[in-house]
Parts: structure tokens; sequence; C-alpha cells
């Protein structure tokens, strides 16, 4: 008996060893889903705010098997902007609270891009459009050591900045910002219309080159567009994140398909979902005459992985984080206390 006593104070330690590693998980788990993701957020997106209405938008798509909503910020009546390449909560934020200022796009360009406010700028990429008085302005920033192709451009006309990195090429880029200002040949075109259509040209151009393989173009993983109205609350998403339906801060319209890698171009299922909501929130435009752009089709279909991966936009990273420390220290815990059982059975069994 005295022999069994004594083994409580081993086995106190062991749970609390158990404990411990749990914690350790937890972070390095989180730690490690988060920084994989943020710094492997290749993109292309277009960023456009409406004039006349004061709407702010963002659609995007990038080969990572994560929401790309993450990359958004929109501050309706004022702005909006796109935080990605090497992706920084900081310099996201630093961006969102500009914009709620009514800092100019060039401005902000300026202090995001000073190597005195962040010394890893050259991994940075930015696009930013905003609306001040009436007053359009709009910027963009690649830095130096994106993978190629990388660039921006911008059109104050049409209030729009088209960026992208790790791209086929120049006219991923160039066949967007095209695409978003053309018109129809009568009737109205509406921001959400001209963002699509700008995102499936730069799909059709080639997209993200990491998800193109030799026998088919997937050009992404993740594809989204948002767009809130003038009288929404501003918004900024989580990174890997998609925002929750009863979210006060959810824009008007958003829209996120993931895809595995090597599967079906989310930007199929994007535009079939978006004609969806097009039906149910704008006027028809069965006389807008636009030629169909048409997007590679990518890979075959993968139900069980893209149920994973749409579980893990939903739960967010930092779910999935803990979730993975939780069981890996549960069976860490299960094990100790198998070890401890049969060690205290062999001592039974001896005394």
């Amino acid at each position: 008996m005295d022999k069994i006593k004594q083994t409580k104070p081993i086995l106190k330690v062991v749970l609390i060893l158990g404990v411990c590693i749990v914690l350790i998980l937890l972070g390095t788990a989180g730690r490690s889903l988060y920084g994989a993701a943020a710094q492997e957020r290749s993109t292309y997106s277009i960023v456009a705010v409406d004039p006349v209405t004061g709407d702010v938008g963002v659609a995007g798509a990038s080969c990572v098997p994560i929401s790309a909503g993450g990359m958004t910020t929109l501050v309706p009546g004022k702005g909006a902007a796109v935080t990605q390449a090497a992706f920084s909560l900081q310099n996201q934020t630093k961006v969102f609270e500009l914009l709620r200022q009514g800092v100019k796009a060039n401005e902000i360009i300026k202090i995001v891009s000073d190597n005195s406010y962040d010394t890893e700028v050259e991994i940075r990429q930015y696009g930013v459009v905003t609306l001040n008085e009436g007053i359009i302005e709009v910027a963009g920033f690649t830095g130096k050591a994106n993978n190629d192709w990388a660039g921006d451009q911008q059109d104050s006309t049409m209030a729009v900045s088209v960026q992208g990195n790790t791209l086929e090429d120049a006219t991923v880029v160039s066949s967007a910002l095209i695409a978003y200002s053309e018109d129809g040949e009568s009737g109205a075109v509406e921001l959400p219309d001209r963002l699509l259509r700008a995102l499936e040209a730069a799909s059709a151009a080639g997209g993200d080159r990491r998800c193109n393989q030799a026998n088919f173009q997937q050009t992404a993983q993740a594809a989204f567009i948002a767009v809130a109205k003038a009288d929404q609350l501003p918004f900024a998403a989580t990174i890997g994140r998609d925002p929750a339906p009863d979210d006060p801060a959810r824009p008007w319209l958003y829209i996120s398909v993931i895809e595995p890698k090597g599967g079906p171009n989310p930007l199929l299922e994007l535009r079939n979902q978006y004609n969806d909501w097009r039906f149910e929130n704008l006027p028809p435009c069965m006389d807008c005459e636009f030629t169909q752009i048409l997007v590679p089709t990518g890979g075959d279909a993968k139900p069980l992985s893209k149920a994973f991966l749409q579980m893990v936009s939903r739960i967010g990273l930092v779910g999935v984080g803990v979730g993975v420390g939780c069981l890996a220290g549960f069976v860490l815990l299960v094990c100790f206390a198998g070890i401890i059982y049969l060690w205290k059975r062999k001592r039974r069994s001896s005394t």
C-alpha cells in the first residue's frame, strides 16, 4: 500500500507535464499554421470604389488552402485596400486605421512602405483606393523581393487598383484592369459585376502560377469577392477565417470558395454563387452585352478535401491550431496514463 501511495506524486508530475505539453502544442500549432499561411500569401486581387454610391469592394484569388479574403479591408464611403504577399497583421491593422481616418491612398502607401516603419517592406504588396470629398486616389506598392511575375496597375478614372505576385505573367494584372474598366453596350453595370469580371480575366490569363500544372491550369485554390455598401460598418478580414453570418460588419456581398490543390478552379463555383446572389440583390441586367470570360477549369473535384478546407475557413487557423494541439495533448495524456497503469500493476504483482 505504501508503494502505491508513493506513485501519487509521480502521477501528479506526469499530469502537470502533460498539461504543459498541451499548452506548448497549442501555441506551436497555431503559430506554425498562421505563419505558413501568412508567408505564402501569393495573390492577385482587385480593389475598387464606386465614386457615386460610396460602395467599396475587393475580389481576389490565391494558391493557398485557406480563405483568400483575409487580405481585405473595407471602409465604406472612404476606401478599400488589400495587404498581401508576405502578410502582416500589424500592417493590415495600420492600413485599416489609416482608411478609417480618411488618409489618402498615396499617403497610406508612403507610410506602410517606409523602411523605418517596416524593415521587411520588400516582401510586401498593397493596393489602395480612397474616396475623400468626391476625390478618388489610387495607389499600389510591390516590394522588389516578391516572386515574379509581380506588379500593380491603377486607373484613377475607374477608381481601381489591380495587383498580384507569383503570377504567370504581367497580363494577369493588365487583363483584370481592362475587364474591370469596360462597359456593356447598354444597361447598368454594378461594382460587384466589375470586380468579378476582372477576377475572371486574371484567372483566364493564368492567375497564380503555383496552382498550374503541365496538363491543366487551376489558377488558384481560393477565391473571394467582398463588397460593402456605403452605410455599412468598416470591415477588416481575419487571415484564414471567413466572417460569421451574424457578424455585424460582414459585407453586403461576401462569397469565398476554397478548392484543394489540383482540384477545380474556384472561380467556377464563385461565379455560380455570385449569379445566385445577384439575382436576389441587384436589378436585372439582361441587356448588358458582355462577352463571357471563360476561365480554366482546373483539375478533378476532391469533395472530401474540399469539405475539410471549408471547415478550416469557418473555424479559422487559430481554431485548427487549438484542435490539433488538444488532440495531440489528449493522445500524450492517454499514453502517460497507460504507462502509469502498467507500472502500478507491475509493482503490485511484484509485491
